[in-house]
């Protein structure tokens, strides 16, 4: 039998799929030629992980966000793009989201110390102490000498209630790097919450000598005094904190219990008729 000669209509249609390939081909060998003549070069993940980093030295969060995001495009399975990204969205308080790519850092790195305990960090925002506590703790066993590690352990155990954990670890923090007036401070909160005026007493001293700044510690530092039963020196450290930062409402709080007649009144409204 002869085939039946196939009509122009057909013959068209048939020709389309062919055309529209060729069209497309065509696009991408011209896309190709316009990025080699014109010197373009498309970033690799690396090279977005360094431009990333670069924001964050910066603070620019937000950009080191987009960064880090297209480097996990580059590469899907970077666990350091991951464990950049979770401590961005640590840092801006985005802790769900912020989890969900840190537990997937840690999944494809087990031993990433800086995933660990960043995770711990964002799982003690949420609530989640045990959690946290288990992530901090193996990151203090990857790195011992990692003082962010301790202090996410210890806050975490501060979350829980876990007093005599809380002192250990802040205390490891501070022997690991003795000075970070920060963590002092935070060691001080745990002895006094222990109980132990002495100690508290003599982590808000050495916090302010790094920092006298540190009007927390010197607020610390005076309810530490008040405790022992000192509320004149309690009252001068509490001045202290006011003569340098006037509209600090934890200090008046705390003064205007202490010495009613510390705190000015406010000024009351005058009225004319």
């Amino acid at each position: 039998m002869i085939a039946r000669a196939e009509s122009k209509t057909t013959q068209k249609s048939k020709s389309l799929p062919l055309v529209r390939t060729a069209v497309f081909l065509s696009a991408i060998l011209a896309i190709q030629l316009c990025v080699s003549s014109c010197g373009v070069k498309l970033k690799t993940s690396t090279e977005y992980l360094v431009s990333g980093n670069e924001y964050f030295k910066i603070g620019d969060y937000r950009h080191a966000e987009l960064e880090y995001r297209e480097a996990l495009k580059q590469d899907p399975k970077s666990a350091t793009a991951k464990n950049n990204l979770g401590v961005i969205l640590n840092e801006l308080g985005r802790y769900d989201e912020a989890i969900a790519i840190l537990q997937e850092a840690v999944n494809a790195d087990p031993k990433n110390c800086i995933a660990r305990y960043v995770l711990a960090m964002a799982l003690t925002h949420k609530g989640d102490f045990d959690g946290a506590m288990e992530q901090a703790r193996q990151a203090t066993e990857l790195d011992p000498k990692e003082p962010q590690a301790y202090k996410a352990l210890g806050d975490a155990a501060v979350g829980k209630g876990d007093v005599k954990t809380a002192v250990e670890a802040y205390r490891s923090a501070t022997i690991v790097d003795p000075t970070n007036d920060a963590t002092h401070h935070r060691l001080a909160e745990a002895l006094g919450q222990a109980d132990d005026v002495e100690g508290q007493i003599l982590e808000e001293n050495k916090s302010l000598e790094l920092n006298p700044g540190n009007q927390d510690a010197r607020i610390g530092l005076a309810l530490a005094s008040k405790k022992k039963g000192d509320t004149s020196e309690a009252v001068v450290h509490l001045k202290k904190v006011l003569s340098e930062d006037p509209d600090n409402e934890t200090a008046k709080k705390y003064l205007k219990e202490l010495d009613p007649t510390a705190v000015p009144a406010p000024p009351s409204a005058s009225y004319s008729r």
